[in-house]
């Protein structure tokens, strides 16, 4: 570990096992190449959700429903997201940094102690997502994104109950492969909400988080 000198925040006391937790689905999401935002949205979660606890700014751990559609998302399996922390302290205090550095987003999360200087647990860089792509690139993601929709309505697939992000992005991705973005997926969706005609609604089930289905 890493050590720099003692600092005077209190910094965010969790469990290990939340932290351990959190940065696992963080190396996993990066190495996927989703954003903060495109990993909330394909969760049926509110745009901040992932970066809220990535900060570790508030003690917001997440559910067993979290973890489930976070498996499906990285076609893994829940036991993915945990390692044995037997001897490890069941409380920690983290202090979380974000930077940015030239195109990359670096992130830096210390562990704080009462008397002894704060150790580096980790540092991640990640590609800016705003930066990732190009113009061009951009137009044919968000235009790929609205013809797969524009069939999945016209073949009433939102006609037949609520449908999550997930199920719509993997039915995207089955046909349009990776041309499908999960970003540019939901600006397309956003396209559709109460959209005259073939319009599509939002709303928050209490099961499975924000879904998309017909008017």
């Amino acid at each position: 570990m890493t050590t720099v000198g003692k600092r005077n925040e209190k910094g965010l006391k969790t469990t290990y096992l939340n932290f351990d937790l959190i940065y696992f689905i963080q190396l996993k999401r990066i190495a996927s190449r989703f954003s903060q935002e495109e990993l909330s949205f394909l969760m049926g979660r509110k745009k901040g959700f992932i970066a809220d606890r990535e900060a570790f700014k508030l003690n917001k751990e997440l559910w067993l429903g979290d973890v489930s559609a976070l498996a499906k998302i990285f076609d893994c399996h829940t036991v993915d997201f945990f390692r044995s922390i037997d001897g490890y302290p069941k409380e920690i205090r983290l202090w979380a940094v974000q930077s940015q550095e030239q195109d990359y987003i670096q992130y830096k999360v210390y562990q704080l102690h009462e008397e002894h200087p704060m150790e580096l647990l980790y540092m991640l860089n990640e590609m800016d997502p705003g930066k990732r792509y190009l113009e061009n690139e951009e137009s044919a993601f968000l235009y790929h994104s609205r013809i797969e929709l524009s069939h999945l309505i016209m073949e009433g697939f939102f006609d037949v109950g609520p449908k999550t992000p997930l199920e719509i992005f993997k039915i995207c991705r089955i046909r349009a492969g990776h041309l499908i973005k999960a970003g540019f997926l939901e600006q397309a969706l956003g396209e559709y909400l109460d959209a005259e005609g073939q319009g599509l609604k939002k709303y928050k089930h209490k099961d499975m988080g924000f879904v998309y289905e017909a008017v």
